[in-house]
């Protein structure tokens, strides 16, 4: 067994959960601290290009502009995207060929100068323009539908994890430039195996949720409850329970930073125990290296609670959800899509990734 790259998988568990940078394993942390005073270095979408230093802080001035309603915003160049996979997956052969699914999909915005993380998550029936895959070499192809996002994985995977995953970042990318007013580099991706989310959970002992509703079996509003064993997929997949969609959102939110939690309080070496036994079966995916791990672990230490992260969803209104063909999945002949809001998705964007008019 390779330990190297078992340690490194764990480490990439820990930061993309939210862990604080006390987890950073010894062997690595010469980089972490170097990378600490200008972590973009770590990351290809670095050039250098209008670096200044100020007060102390490395960080670079805005380079690309974009005209949104008369108005001019700057491409922030410190900031970086990780797409954020939960795979549904139950790992008979029946689903593998029709491809695995993206069930959970958070966007992960990392501003590396002002220290903040925001988790934004991205309905997985958004309805939007995904490419086909090469089934044999696992090449994106030109032609395209417009379906639901998480489809852009499964057609990938009908190759490899990888290619599914490269799609969903596509998939997303294309999205978020909101019909090419904007330029978004989805570049770096995290995922994990949803169906391993309790054995997770139960390696480190169960995980506590604050409910935001009543959910049976479970709990009721209010309430402080151990999510562990079949109660963890039943908090984060049930839909019809828990009131829809954006409500299942904010419960996979809700458990991200709950393993968070529980693994800074149980701290590095207890993870580590517990966790390296069981890492091949969690089923963890990353395109990122050690560097732009030890660069992220960086933030993480500096924006210090994980309450700090800041979770959101999109607002879910009276015609969001609507019903459409569907070219991938001809039976049943129209499925159900959540539309999503070009004005809100325009606004939000610009928020995460430019700079106003007069901002800094």
């Amino acid at each position: 067994m390779d330990y190297k790259k078992i340690i490194k998988i764990l480490i990439i568990v820990l930061v993309a959960l939210g862990a604080a940078a006390g987890t950073v394993a010894a062997f690595f942390y010469g980089r972490y601290t170097e990378l600490k005073e200008n972590p973009m270095t770590a990351f290809e979408t670095f050039s250098g290009e209008g670096t200044v230093v100020s007060e102390g802080k490395t960080f670079a001035q805005p380079t690309e502009f974009v005209t949104v309603d008369g108005k001019r915003y700057g491409k922030n160049p410190n900031v970086v995207t990780i797409l954020m996979l939960g795979v549904d997956w139950d790992g008979s052969a029946e689903r593998a060929d029709d491809g695995k699914r993206s069930d959970m999909i958070i966007l992960c915005t990392i501003d590396m100068v002002k220290n903040t993380i925001d988790f934004h998550s991205v309905p997985r029936d958004t309805r939007t323009t995904v490419h086909a895959v090469d089934k044999k070499t696992g090449k994106i192809q030109d032609e395209t539908y417009l379906t639901k996002i998480n489809h852009a994985y499964a057609l990938g995977a009908l190759h490899s994890d990888e290619a599914g995953a490269e799609n969903e970042m596509l998939a997303v990318q294309e999205l978020i430039d909101c019909g090419k007013q904007l330029d978004i580099p989805v570049a770096y991706y995290v995922s994990l195996e949803l169906a391993n989310l309790p054995d997770l959970a139960n390696v480190l002992g169960g995980v506590e949720v604050e409910l935001d509703q009543d959910i049976p079996g479970i709990g009721n509003k209010g309430e402080t409850v151990l999510l562990q064993g079949d109660n963890v997929r039943h908090y984060l997949e049930k839909r019809k329970d828990v009131g829809g969609e954006m409500s299942r959102q904010r419960h996979q939110q809700a458990f991200i930073k709950a393993i968070a939690k529980a693994v800074k309080k149980l701290g590095a070496a207890q993870t580590a125990v517990r966790l390296l036994p069981r890492l091949e079966e969690i089923g963890v995916q990353t395109n990122m290296n050690l560097d732009q791990v030890a660069a992220t672990a960086g933030v993480l230490d500096k924006i210090g609670s994980i309450d700090n992260i800041s979770m959101e969803t999109f607002e879910e209104k009276d015609d969001s959800w609507q019903d459409f063909p569907d070219p991938i999945v001809p039976n049943p002949p129209e499925l159900n899509y959540y539309v999503m809001d070009d004005q809100e998705l325009l606004d939000t964007m610009l928020s995460l990734y430019y700079v106003p008019p007069g901002g800094q």
